[in-house]
């Protein structure tokens, strides 16, 4: 695996993490996402950014290795920083590599975050064979219907849907494990397993939606030439959440 040598940083903040005490404290998304991960020898990390996430499985012991993968050097080169002020150089393992391409041995956790949904789905299908049954912890900023239905394709299933807002945003995250099942088209669109506890948050996220769509349903109905399949498209999803909100 490639490795990248820089100086140690004395600090390391970032949004969706501190340093408090010589630990890192994460934010409520990467929090959201180690509590997803359980307990195994080696869990990788695609597109790992600043290595935050892993730093925190090893720190807490989670993991007993992690690999940091990411396409930008210069992403690995933050990550190493954070390794060698944290002392994990000896159980992290950091490559320069596309997607599951940095799987180089079977492992018992891979996250996929911060990317859109298309790039997850791409990521999911192009690697499968590199998975081994390791169970997925993915997060996608759009388009969330492609990866539930990459998931599905490349047989594995759901087992839980989550939900967490931070900085202002909303973030859905998922676990899926091996084990093809079948999924509605309702379900690959919607989400299922997020659905099942009413929380405020769920709320607030139900009415974050609610307020998107209408407003771009009114773009398209106001556009110069209207596209209808769209218009009917986003008129069916307003409903579907409307109803939710009942």
């Amino acid at each position: 695996m490639a490795a990248f040598r820089c100086a140690p940083s004395a600090r390391h903040e970032t949004k969706d993490a501190a340093m408090t005490g010589g630990r890192m404290i994460l934010d409520e998304r990467l929090s959201l996402a180690a509590s997803l991960y359980e307990p195994c020898e080696l869990g990788a990390d695609i597109g790992t950014d600043h290595g935050l996430l892993p730093c925190h499985l090893l720190e807490s012991g989670v993991c007993q290795r992690m690999i940091l993968a990411d396409v930008s050097p210069k992403a690995l080169r933050h990550a190493e920083e954070l390794v060698h002020a944290l002392h994990l150089q000896d159980r992290a393992l950091l490559t320069c590599a596309d997607g599951l391409d940095a799987l180089t041995e079977p492992c018992g956790c891979v996250s996929v975050m911060g990317m859109g949904g298309g790039t997850i789905a791409y990521i999911l299908r192009r690697g499968r064979d590199r998975l081994h049954g390791a169970a997925l912890v993915l997060s996608a900023h759009t388009e969330q219907p492609l990866v539930r239905e990459a998931v599905r394709d490349i047989g594995y299933h759901l087992t839980r849907e989550a939900l967490c807002k931070a900085a202002g945003r909303f973030y859905v995250f998922w676990r899926a494990e091996p084990g093809a099942q079948a999924i509605s088209d309702e379900d690959i669109r919607y989400g299922s397993l997020l659905w099942l506890e009413d929380t405020p948050l769920l709320r607030e996220y139900l009415r974050h939606r609610i307020q998107f769509i209408r407003s771009k349903l009114e773009g398209l109905l106001s556009a110069a030439a209207p596209d209808h399949a769209a218009i009917a498209e986003a008129q069916r999803d307003l409903d579907w959440y409307l109803a939710k909100e009942e």
